[in-house]
């Protein structure tokens, strides 16, 4: 009896459809922390804008590691990894006269997510090979 040959592409699939739902996982907590940060200090004239400006956020955040995922999986300069993080940065930068101290934390918190999901798309990449 001879053993079925496996094929390659079950392997491609999941080295995409891991850091696709690492992404949402990562988006889905730094909506979390949104709303804590939210519910420990409100703010106090909130407006439907600014909850658009949160939700906005989000969806930047998405594109920011769909973006770091694609540049690490497919360029070997490790330096442009640091690019897509301008996104959330830019963004907000932008509302600091709004909320000046607040959006330093949004700032901080966007690229602490980016971190910790490229260390970890970095890890199981060259676990993989």
């Amino acid at each position: 009896m001879s053993v079925p040959k496996r094929s390659c592409t079950g392997l491609n699939d999941m080295k995409i459809l891991v850091p696709v739902i690492l992404n949402i996982i990562c988006c889905a907590t730094y909506c979390v922390c949104l709303n804590q940060i939210n519910a420990c200090k409100p703010i106090a004239h909130m407006d439907v804008s600014i909850g658009i400006l949160f939700r906005f956020s989000i969806v930047i955040l998405f594109l920011t590691l769909l973006a770091g995922m694609f540049i690490l999986r497919l360029t070997r300069k490790k330096l442009l990894i640091v690019l897509p993080v301008i996104m959330p940065v830019l963004l907000w930068s932008n509302h600091l006269d709004i909320f000046p101290h607040r959006a330093f934390v949004y700032m901080g918190l966007s690229i602490v997510i980016y971190g910790i999901y490229l260390s970890i798309c970095g890890y199981l990449a060259n676990r993989n090979g």
